[in-house]
C-alpha cells in the first residue's frame, strides 16, 4: 500500500559505536566463515530483459508465475546443495521496484496490476531459515522511481529509505548482510551513512553492512591504510572484481584503523550479466568456477556467485549442474565443511613467461603480460591499443588441445593463435567474430575457449588480437 514519503518519523538510535579494530569482529568472522553464497538478481529488470532500468516501467510489467514462492524456495535449496552458506536477494534495484509489500510505495509486488502478489523477500527468507542458510539483503540507495528521491532536502529520501529498511530489518527474521549499491549518484555525505548504519544496527546488531565501491579503488589497486570512502562499512565491495592474493585488510577513516574483509561478487554468466536474459545461456565452466572460488575465498575473504532466476522463476539448469559439480569436487555439498586448505586448479602454465606489444599506460607493474600467465584471475594484462599481441613461453614443450582464455569485459571480439615451429609462427587457431555482450554496459569477466581439431605440442604461443571492443585484456591463459 502507498504511504506518505516521510512515513512515521523514526528516531535514529546510535547504539553502535564504530570502534576502530584491526582484527575481525565476531560478525565479520561469522561472515568470513560463511565464505560462499548465492547472489539473486530478480525483479523488474527480469521482465524488461534489462540490466538497469529507469523506474518508469509500470508495476504490471513484473509478472511472476503463480508458483513463484515454490520457485524461490528452490533457489535456496540449490544454494544449499551447492555448499553455499548464504543468499543475498536484490530486494530493490535502481529502478525502485520492491520485492516486498512496502507501506511507503505502490511500486512493489502488491500493486493491483500484478496478478501474483507474492512477497519474494518472505519466500526467500522463510526458505533460508528452513534450510539453515544465512539470509541477506541487497538494497539500492539510488532510486530512479521514488519521487521524493528528487527532493532538494536530501533528508526526505533518507527517511523514506530508513522506513523501508525498518520493514526489511524487522519483518523477515535475522538479516546477516546489508549490501548497499548506487551510492555514486550522490555525494558521499548526502547519504548520511553513519545515521543509516546505526539505525540498521539498532534492529539487526549482527548484520554486516557495506556500500559498493567501499574504498573507491579496484582490489588490485587497494593498499593497506587506504581511506574508507563509504564509512562506516563492515566489509569491502567492488563488483565484479576479485581480490589479489595478498589482499590487504586494514583501512582507515579519521585517523583510525579498521579491519575489512572483501566480498567478491561474480556472475555465472560468461558475459557478465546480473539479471537473466533469454539470449544469455552460456555459463562459466567448472574449472573457471573453481579458480574463482579459490581466488575469492582465500585470505579470509568471501564469494557471492550470481545465478539469476528467469521470468518463470527458474535458474539456468547448466549453471546449477556446474555449481553442484564444483561442490562435489570441493567436498562441500549440502553444508559439508570447507576444506582446510583450498587447492588452486592446475593448468599446464606453471612457470611461463609472457611479452606483449602493448601495455596499458606502459604500466608493467599493474598491467604487464606476466599477469596473464600467473594463474591468478584477479590480475590481468591490459593493452593500450585495440590491436595487440602477446607471446607466451611455456619454458618446455607441452601437449594440449584447448587454449582457454579468461578475458576482461568481454573486449576481445576476434583473435588468432599461432605456435612457434622452427623459428616461424604457424597458425593453429583463428576465431570468427566472438559475440559481444548485450546492452550498452557490461561488468565482469568473459571466457574464450579455443578448441583445436587435434592435440598439438608447443613451447611458445602467440595470441594476436585482431578485433577488440575497447582496450583488450587477458586475465588468464590456460591449456587443456
Amino acid at each position: 500500500m502507498l504511504g506518505l514519503c516521510l512515513g512515521g518519523m523514526m528516531q535514529s538510535c546510535s547504539t553502535t559505536d564504530s570502534n576502530s579494530t584491526i582484527q575481525p569482529t565476531p560478525g565479520q568472522q561469522a561472515m568470513i566463515d560463511r565464505k560462499y553464497g548465492m547472489f539473486l538478481h530478480f525483479g523488474m529488470n527480469t521482465y524488461l530483459n534489462a540490466e538497469w532500468s529507469d523506474g518508469t516501467a509500470a508495476a504490471g510489467v513484473y509478472a511472476p508465475p503463480a508458483d513463484i514462492a515454490e520457485q524461490a524456495a528452490g533457489w535456496v535449496r540449490n544454494a544449499k546443495k551447492a555448499g553455499m552458506r548464504s543468499i543475498v536477494l536484490t530486494t530493490k534495484h535502481h529502478d525502485g521496484f520492491c520485492l516486498w509489500d512496502s507501506k511507503y510505495t505502490d511500486h512493489d509486488i502488491a500493486n493491483p496490476a500484478i496478478e501474483h502478489k507474492v512477497d519474494i523477500v518472505k519466500a526467500v527468507s522463510d526458505a533460508c531459515q528452513k534450510e539453515g542458510i544465512a539470509f541477506s539483503v541487497y538494497y539500492s540507495l539510488w532510486d530512479r522511481h521514488e519521487p521524493c528521491y528528487q527532493d532538494e532536502d536530501k533528508k526526505v529520501y533518507i527517511q523514506y529509505m530508513k522506513n523501508q529498511l525498518q520493514e526489511l530489518m524487522t519483518g523477515y527474521g535475522p538479516v546477516h548482510e546489508l549490501w548497499f549499491d548506487g551510492a555514486w549518484d550522490r555525494k558521499t555525505e548526502d547519504w548520511h551513512l553513519q545515521e543509516v548504519y546505526d539505525f540498521v544496527k539498532s534492529m539487526q546488531p549482527d548484520c554486516q553492512i557495506s556500500t559498493n565501491w567501499t574504498i573507491g579503488k579496484r582490489p588490485v589497486d587497494m593498499q593497506e591504510g587506504d581511506s574508507i570512502i563509504y564509512f562506516p562499512s563492515d566489509f569491502r565491495l567492488w563488483d565484479p572484481f576479485l581480490p589479489v592474493a595478498d589482499d590487504p585488510k586494514i583501512y582507515t577513516h579519521s585517523g583510525k584503523q579498521y579491519y575489512l574483509p572483501f566480498e567478491s561478487t561474480q556472475t555465472i554468466s560468461v558475459i557478465g550479466n546480473w539479471f537473466s536474459h533469454p539470449e544469455d545461456t552460456t555459463v562459466r565452466d567448472v574449472e573457471e568456477l573453481a579458480d574463482i572460488f579459490y581466488t575469492a575465498t582465500i585470505n579470509d575473504n568471501c564469494l557471492l556467485l550470481n545465478i539469476p532466476p528467469d521470468t518463470q522463476g527458474k535458474q539456468n539448469p547448466k549453471a546449477i549442474e556446474n555449481i553442484l559439480t564444483l561442490a562435489r569436487q570441493l567436498g562441500i555439498e549440502n553444508g559439508k565443511p570447507f576444506p582446510k586448505e583450498l587447492k588452486k586448479p592446475q593448468s599446464l602454465i606453471t612457470d611461463a613467461t609472457a611479452e606483449a606489444t602493448s601495455i596499458y599506460k606502459n604500466d608493467t607493474l599493474h598491467y604487464g603480460p606476466s599477469y596473464a600467465v600467473d594463474n591468478d584471475v584477479s590480475t590481468s594484462w591490459m593493452s593500450a591499443d585495440s590491436l595487440a599481441s602477446m607471446t607466451v613461453n611455456l619454458r618446455k614443450e607441452s601437449k594440449f588441445q584447448e587454449i582457454f582464455l579468461i578475458i576482461g569485459e568481454n573486449s576481445i571480439t576476434q583473435l588468432s593463435i599461432d605456435k612457434e615451429d622452427n623459428g616461424k609462427w604457424v597458425p593453429v587457431y583463428q576465431s570468427g567474430v566472438i559475440p559481444k555482450q548485450r546492452g550498452e554496459s557490461f561488468m565482469g569477466y568473459g571466457t574464450i575457449s579455443c578448441k583445436l581439431d587435434e592435440p598439438i605440442s608447443a613451447q611458445c604461443l602467440q595470441i594476436r588480437i585482431l578485433q577488440s571492443n575497447g582496450k583488450p585484456s587477458i586475465y588468464s591463459v590456460r591449456l587443456k
